[in-house]
């Protein structure tokens, strides 16, 4: 009887850890059932930057499955697509930045951020390159520059070049063609002058200006003129042949000015200086009449002393005389 008691023991006891394997088995499939979906869904991102996209120690991230990102921009004027990378300085008409993924990649997004203006730029779109025109930005700045794809396993592989200089606005040029120093003008004559600007877009005004005291001071002619020449009736100005023209040249963001390479003359009027004489009286003088001067004899001097000296000596002993008897 003891054989068969111990067999049903270890029986019950097998059922026993069966079902408990069993109930973990299902737990566990439950469990997996739930968290499944957001495990599917949840997306890592890898962020390199350029210099750090060929290293060593990213091989294991960078492989050959995984797509490379090649950045170039090209202008009006550059129509070869041109490298960029980490603190380069790109400048041009019109700068356009082109994304390119390889291999292929289904969605791909592009991003400019310019904190000093502020303004960002971005483009995202289901395919393997991305352009973006940067003069959108609005001036010219310091960007970090961000492409962004998606990979086959769902997370998001992202590479950052940083410190790009961006220029697309340009400060016009313009120089005075005439007057331009040596000439002589009396009447209606045209201002005329030459302005250029690398971004074609830009309509330029200027502002036209004439001194005639050399440069010192400046009277305005005309302003914010899109025409390159003015008329000038210059017959109503002082005739001098100091004489200079300004012409300042604007695109709205920047300002340059040209001024006549030399003086010229100008104006009809000619102006006249009366110097009046006041006469002079002469009052003729009188001769000085002349003094008549006595002359004494110089006896009646020596008499007239002699004299007196005499007389003195008397009073002198009278003097005495009458101390003594009296």
């Amino acid at each position: 009887m003891k054989p068969k008691t111990n067999l049903l023991r270890i029986n019950e006891r097998l059922k026993l850890v069966y079902q408990l394997d069993c109930r973990a088995l299902i737990g566990f499939a439950i469990v997996l059932l739930v968290i499944s979906p957001f495990a599917l869904t949840m997306k890592s991102t890898t962020l390199l930057t350029n210099d750090q996209l060929h290293t060593p120690s990213n091989q294991s991230i960078i492989s050959a499955d995984v797509p490379h990102v090649n950045l170039t921009y090209t202008s009006r004027t550059l129509l070869i697509d041109t490298p960029v990378n980490s603190g380069d300085t790109i400048a041009g008409d019109h700068v356009t930045l082109k994304a390119t993924w390889t291999p292929d990649v289904n969605n791909s997004r592009l991003e400019v951020h310019a904190p000093a203006i502020p303004s960002i730029l971005s483009a995202e779109e289901n395919q393997t390159t991305l352009e973006i025109d940067t003069r959108n930005l609005g001036n010219n700045a310091t960007c970090t520059i961000l492409a962004t794809t998606l990979l086959p396993n769902g997370s998001m592989l992202s590479v950052e070049f940083t410190d790009v200089y961006i220029g697309n606005f340009f400060s016009p040029v313009v120089r005075v063609v005439s007057p331009n120093g040596g000439e002589t003008w009396t009447s209606i004559h045209n201002i005329t002058w030459a302005a250029s600007d690398v971004n074609n877009d830009d309509t330029l005004l200027y502002d036209v200006l004439f001194s005639d005291d050399s440069g010192a001071s400046f009277d305005i002619l005309t302003k914010s003129t899109n025409q390159t020449w003015f008329e000038w009736d210059c017959s109503s100005l002082n005739q001098k042949d100091t004489y200079i023209v300004k012409v300042q040249a604007t695109d709205g963001i920047y300002f340059t000015s040209d001024l006549s390479d030399a003086q010229f003359s100008a104006g009809s009027i000619i102006t006249t200086t009366t110097v009046t004489t006041t006469p002079t009286t002469t009052t003729p003088t009188t001769p000085a009449t002349p003094t008549n001067v006595t002359t004494i004899e110089p006896r009646i001097v020596a008499f007239v002393v002699i004299l007196l000296i005499s007389s003195g000596i008397m009073a002198l002993v009278v003097y005495y005389a009458a101390r003594k008897w009296f």
